[in-house]
């Protein structure tokens, strides 16, 4: 399972950093994916796992309107990063 959105939106709730923006990301789920839309060039930031993947959407959803889609967009990873444990939750950028 993994939910993206595009990476002005993830940065407007988690905050930005490092390469791709992924670091507010990164910080919040101790770990990140980035995936660019090849014909566009737009890029989307998101998490993987059933857990993590509700829970951003949720604090997502909490702060802008989010349009779920039941097939994939067409993009492909560019980047994906992991720690070893899960970090404890910070406060979410903004509030």
């Amino acid at each position: 399972m993994v939910s993206i959105a595009p990476v002005e939106r993830v940065v407007a709730v988690y905050g930005g950093g490092g390469a791709f923006d992924a670091d507010g990301l990164r910080a919040a789920f101790g770990g990140a994916a980035v995936f660019r839309h090849e014909g566009t060039g737009a890029l989307f930031a998101g998490v993987w796992g059933t857990r993590n993947a509700a829970r951003f959407r949720r604090e997502m959803r909490a702060r802008m309107p989010v349009v779920l889609h039941r097939e994939a967009p067409d993009v492909r990873l560019v980047m994906r990063s992991a720690e070893d444990r899960r970090p404890a939750r910070p406060p979410l950028a903004g509030t």
